[in-house]
Parts: structure tokens; C-alpha cells; sequence
């Protein structure tokens, strides 16, 4: 008896230290819970990069992008591949899809998943897989261990496109302006429960602000400045990176607004950068936004309902 207690507390021990323990009973719960597997941008600093759960009952349903360390992260969560209903790929910056090929291997499996049509300089949601996983693709090797099917949200569609619906689930996926980069912002309703995901986006569109109308929870790419509504400072390195750039993100203030417009619950600012000046752009946010909101970091577990 008194082994096995010393073993508890070592376990119990074991689980605060490292967080994984606390984040996993708190998204464990019955109802619907957003677990922030990355973060960050395409910067590192500490953070994975873009990647998200929601979890339903305490399964593991619905996961939103794949960046670069969301692998690991998805694993430290107790999220099983199994269990996903749907991967939804906002677009195919390596920081939001460079780890679909580390989630599938070894096991592979059957699994949907939606993404964006494409362009002259993107592949769609089909040519990213099939440059992957067809016979002739990358890691051809998975070819004949999964069975991928997909739904394509065309982003140039004026309405939001339904993604999946089953039973009390409904995801629904929206073009959002992201530069030249055909890019799809989420929305998740469970029942009277929703969480929306914007992605990286400049939000001058208005059909975004309906989308996420009264949504209970907007996980919010807060990625740039007020001063410039490019990238984080990491790629502000010469004037025409910043031309370049200052169409693909959001001031803070425009992202006050758009909340405040919605009526958005709570507010989770993600895609973070270590270079950014977070206190100076919160200010910004505040100026439009007196509601809640959830600074994420890795692994961070936040009910939505």
C-alpha cells in the first residue's frame, strides 16, 4: 500500500510538472473544449506552430491546422488520430500544414479532411495530398495506409460552405483574405455551444464578421501591429518584406472591432511571435474591445461552453 501511494504521488508529481496533466483533465470534461496545440507563427521562440483540438465529451474530434511541432503537442494532449471526425487546413503555409505527413505516419488511416481551393501560386486541398500522399508523392510510402477524403471550401464563394455535419456537429469553412493566399477561416457549432477560427487573415471582409456572429469563443491570429498590418516584427527586416507582408494580417484594433461587431464571447489570441510587442497591440484591441479574452500558449485548454 505504501508503494503504490508513493507511486501516485510520484505520477501526480510527474503530471503538474510538466502541465500535461492539468491540460488533459481540463479538456478530459464533458462538453466542448478548444486546446491550443501551437501557438506560434514560423518563428519558433518556444511555441509550435499553428495547430488546434476541440474536443467534444472528451474525445478528440475536430482538429484545426498542422503546424510545424503540433505532432508532439497532439500526442501530449491525449488526442488520438482515430477519434478526428475532420482535419480542417486553413492553408498551406508550412507553419499551418507542415506536420499532416508526421501526424499520419506510422499508422495512416481513414480520415477527412478540408482545405482551400487553390491558385496559380497554392495547390488546393487535393494537389497538397496527392503531392504528398498519391503514388508519386513525397512520402508515397503512406500511399496504401490511408485513405484521405476531402472537401474542398472554395474560397472565392460568397457564403460559408458546410465542411462536415453529424448529428449536434457542424463545421462550416469561409474564404478570409490573406494576401494572394487562398486561405479559409472555421466555424464550429456543437449543439448550442461554437467556437471560430479566424487564420491568418487582414480582415477587411465584413462576411467574416457575420460568420463568427455571437460565436462563443474566436480564436484570433493576432499576429500584427497597429503600425504595420504585415507579419511580426521577425519578417519587418526591409521596406519591401514589409510591403510585401502588410496585407496578410490584422491590426489589433480591426480585430477589436470585428469582436465587438460579432458580439464574440471570448477572444483567443494565438500565433504569436516572440518579436511581437503583445502589450502595445492588447492596448490597440482594448481601444475597440471591452469583452474577454485568453492570451494561448502551447497546450492551454479553454471551455467553450
Amino acid at each position: 500500500m505504501r508503494t503504490l501511494a508513493r507511486f501516485t504521488m510520484l505520477v501526480a508529481l510527474l503530471l503538474l510538472t510538466t502541465g500535461v496533466g492539468a491540460v488533459w483533465a481540463a479538456c478530459g470534461d464533458s462538453g466542448v473544449s478548444v486546446q491550443v496545440l501551437g501557438s506560434g507563427g514560423p518563428f519558433g521562440a518556444g511555441r509550435a506552430s499553428a495547430g488546434y483540438i476541440v474536443w467534444i465529451d472528451g474525445v478528440s474530434r475536430l482538429m484545426v491546422d498542422a503546424g510545424g511541432g503540433t505532432f508532439v503537442r497532439f500526442h501530449q494532449a491525449g488526442a488520438t488520430l482515430a477519434d478526428l471526425d475532420l482535419l480542417a487546413l486553413s492553408h498551406f503555409h508550412p507553419d499551418h500544414a507542415s506536420d499532416v505527413p508526421a501526424l499520419l505516419w506510422p499508422r495512416g488511416g481513414d480520415l477527412l479532411v478540408a482545405g482551400p481551393s487553390g491558385s496559380a501560386g497554392f495547390p488546393s486541398v487535393d494537389d497538397f495530398l496527392g503531392g504528398l500522399f498519391g503514388s508519386g508523392g513525397v512520402f508515397r510510402v503512406l500511399n496504401d495506409r490511408v485513405t484521405l477524403d476531402t472537401v474542398t471550401v472554395d474560397v472565392a464563394a460568397s457564403e460559408p460552405m458546410d465542411v462536415l455535419s453529424e448529428g449536434r456537429v457542424r463545421v462550416r469553412g469561409l474564404g478570409v483574405p490573406h494576401g494572394t493566399v487562398p486561405t479559409v477561416g472555421y466555424r464550429v457549432d456543437v449543439g448550442d455551444a461554437s467556437v471560430a477560427f479566424s487564420s491568418d487573415q487582414n480582415g477587411t471582409d465584413p462576411a467574416f464578421t457575420d460568420f463568427v456572429r455571437d460565436v462563443d469563443v474566436l480564436v484570433v491570429h493576432f499576429a500584427g501591429s497597429e503600425e504595420s498590418a504585415g507579419a511580426p516584427n521577425d519578417f519587418n527586416d526591409t521596406p519591401a518584406l514589409r510591403t510585401a507582408t502588410r496585407d496578410l494580417h490584422a491590426k489589433p484594433s480591426v480585430w477589436g472591432q470585428m469582436a465587438s461587431d460579432a458580439g464574440v464571447g471570448t477572444l483567443l489570441l494565438s500565433h504569436l511571435s516572440a518579436n511581437q510587442d503583445l502589450d502595445t497591440n492588447i492596448v490597440h484591441l482594448r481601444s475597440r474591445y471591452r469583452g474577454q479574452f485568453t492570451i494561448a500558449s502551447d497546450l492551454l485548454c479553454l471551455p467553450v461552453q
